[in-house]
């Protein structure tokens, strides 16, 4: 979704990058305000042309806008440079508009990125299996089902019963190592990055113990529900909420280790001033931001190189843009330098410095 994105440039700085969540019958009111600010005192009657010409074909897509599904749009105009792109959103986005030579992707960088996830639903007579891929939510095949027999005797367990409920859970560990096989199928087609169990508690830990060895070593989720009264409706709700949770698991999981590596003066960074630095010298492994952690800036379109304030780049001498927010345009450089960004919302010390980055060397 961002990659064809990220390769617009406008060489006349004059690249409108808008995001607007869908809100009948609000929508237009919002497109305009968000617009407005661009027109500004802009000395070049090329680049006041543009904007206007773009504003008024965004203005045109407001009944797309409201008539579709997606929470959220995002479009990218340059009339001056034959540059026009729309973009269907899966989540609601924080709505800015900018304008400048490259398109502000720092909303659709912190759009969550849809994770695939197999879910196996079952207790001891039945099971079922679906998969979360692409943002959506599919059943792999039909419901599996097995005769269990009669699970109660009372009283006295003699032979006989002994061995009709040993059949029993034969049964049942078969059914379950058939919804394993299916998850396995799917992760061999593509890898998997969570495994969510549903059913009784009971149930759990031998459904577990059937799966691959590949799917045992997966990050594991379980709910406990009736599976006789789960309505299709609420266990993509449910499955939702381990998803985030296992997000916010691994934002954890980051934040501790750039804070360790940090603190002991190791392969990482804290703070713009140091990771502006590091994105100058292409040595960002992987940055980590702080929430909605912005501030101004300046880029050289020439370079590439990012500053605070500097009116001409120390590297090229080209003059430098005046950007918004120069830690979405660190976050460009290091993607496009082959690292990799991450924007969390879990609070931690990070929050002071407001963004960090694990290395790839140390900075002299």
């Amino acid at each position: 979704m961002i990659d064809p994105i990220a390769k617009l440039h406008s060489p006349t700085g004059s690249l409108i990058s808008l995001y607007v969540n869908r809100r009948p019958p609000a929508t237009r009111a919002a497109v305009v305000d968000l617009l407005r600010p661009l027109h500004g005192s802009r000395a070049d009657n090329g680049m006041i042309k543009s904007l206007r010409v773009d504003a008024d074909r965004i203005m045109e897509l407001v009944p797309r806008i409201e008539a579709a599904t997606a929470p959220a749009v995002a479009v990218f105009a340059s009339h001056r440079d034959g540059i026009f792109e729309f973009l269907p959103l899966t989540h609601s986005v924080e709505e800015t508009a900018t304008v400048g030579p490259r398109p502000f992707l720092r909303p659709l960088r912190a759009q969550p990125r849809p994770m695939r996830a197999g879910v196996i639903v079952a207790d001891s007579s039945r099971a079922r299996t679906y998969l979360i891929a692409g943002g959506g939510f599919h059943e792999i095949g039909e419901e599996m089902t097995v005769d269990r027999g009669k699970d109660n005797y009372g009283g006295f367990a003699g032979y006989e019963e002994q061995r009709n409920r040993a059949r029993a859970d034969d049964a049942s560990t078969h059914l379950w190592r058939q919804a394993g096989r299916r998850l396995l199928e799917a992760h061999q087609d593509q890898p998997l990055e969570l495994v969510v169990i549903a059913g009784h508690e009971e149930d759990f830990d031998p459904i577990a113990a059937e799966l691959h060895t590949y799917l045992r070593r997966l990050p594991q989720s379980r709910i406990t529900v009736d599976i006789r009264t789960l309505s299709g409706s609420d266990l993509p709700n449910l499955v939702s909420d381990q998803i985030e949770a296992e997000r916010t698991r691994r934002s954890m999981e980051l934040l501790t280790h750039l804070l360790a590596e940090t603190d002991r003066g190791g392969d990482a960074v804290a703070g713009l001033a140091r990771v502006l630095e590091a994105c100058n010298a292409h040595g960002i492994e992987r940055m980590v931001v702080a929430g909605p952690f912005a501030k101004p800036g300046v880029t050289c379109d020439g370079c590439g190189w990012l500053g605070r304030s500097e009116a001409n780049c120390p590297i090229c001498g080209s003059s430098t843009f005046a950007v918004d927010d120069v830690v979405a345009a660190a976050m460009d450089a290091t993607v496009e330098a082959g690292g990799k960004v991450d924007i969390v919302t879990v609070a931690s010390r990070l929050d002071a410095d407001g963004v960090g980055a694990l290395l790839r060397f140390k900075l002299v």
